[in-house]
């Protein structure tokens, strides 16, 4: 009887294994930006939502704000606070990067 080969075997389990590690690693890494993307799209949402429609009429959006409209525009802000590193990051990178974690 002929003997199996077992190192390509194990070397094709290896693989599998890495492969399937990368690939969660990914769909993970992928989810988690979704998530965040949910988020701000949510409050977001509600912030303009509460802005446009409790605005009075014939004025501009912040003209005469409104008690709900400050709920509004506190949420859109907190809708936009896991993009701020990236706003602050602009101003030249490291710099930018160094105000955020220093101030936040």
């Amino acid at each position: 009887m002929a003997k199996k080969n077992k190192n390509k075997n194990e070397l094709a389990n290896v693989f599998k294994f890495a492969f399937a590690g990368v690939g969660g690693a990914f769909l993970g890494g992928t989810l988690v930006i979704m998530l965040v993307g949910l988020f701000s799209l949510f409050f977001c949402g509600i912030g303009y939502y509460l802005i446009v429609k409790n605005n009075k009429e014939n004025t501009k959006p912040f003209e005469d704000l409104q008690r709900e409209q400050y709920l509004g525009a506190f949420l859109f802000m907190i809708g936009l606070l896991p993009w701020m590193r990236y706003f602050f990051m602009g101003f030249l990178f490291n710099a930018g990067e160094a105000f955020f974690d220093d101030n936040f």
